[in-house]
């Protein structure tokens, strides 16, 4: 600050930025798992619009992603009514978004598009990153085989985020996977109720 360094202190206020952003959802993560292994957590479907959420989580993460040069785009219709649980719902997309940026090279691209069944929508939150090895698959959703990496520039992470995922999607009853392939990137999926 003394030496006028504007060009120093910008970057070092953006790796402070950074992560603190990271230090906060490592312990958004923590206290929502606690919330949910002590049954304190309510579960509240109602008729919400998944593709608002979707972009008010992209905006969330604008900055984050700048810093890599990560394109996030939704697909997702302008009105994409779901029955679910608005703060669930949201903690799932911000995880599976988050791990899309963490796992993603400088220049890489993140697609989130929905598939529309009778009773069900298909949400697929997509990235070109490095991939999941075929051994690692089966441990990402499992606490008992608690699986944490670090990313592409070295963000940490608990190894809790698939895992409340898990937990919030089976709360509505539906399903949540992963396709992917070492050094093409991964598709994260989950299902969610079109009504009541």
């Amino acid at each position: 600050i003394n030496e006028k360094n504007y060009d120093e202190i910008k970057e070092n206020a953006g790796i402070i930025f950074h992560s603190s952003r990271l230090a906060m959802d490592l312990l958004t993560n923590l206290m929502e798992w606690s919330r949910s292994q002590s049954n304190r957590i309510e579960f509240n479907p109602v008729r919400i619009d998944l593709a608002a959420i979707t972009n008010e989580i992209i905006f969330l993460f604008d900055d984050i992603a700048g810093q890599k040069e990560i394109v996030i785009k939704s697909e997702l219709p302008s009105n994409t009514p779901v029955f679910a649980d608005k703060a669930m719902i949201k903690t799932v997309m911000r995880n599976l978004i988050s791990n899309a940026i963490k796992f993603s090279k400088t220049g890489g691209k993140i697609i989130i598009s929905v598939t529309e069944g009778k009773s069900k929508l298909t949400v697929s939150v997509k990235d070109n990153g490095i991939g999941i090895p075929n051994s690692r698959i089966d441990k990402l959703f499992r606490i008992d085989e608690n699986y944490s990496t670090q990313g592409t520039a070295n963000e940490t992470g608990t190894g809790l985020g698939l895992i409340l995922c898990k937990e919030f999607i089976e709360k509505h009853d539906e399903k949540i996977w992963v396709e992917s392939k070492e050094g093409s990137g991964s598709t994260f999926y989950f299902t969610l109720p079109l009504n009541s």
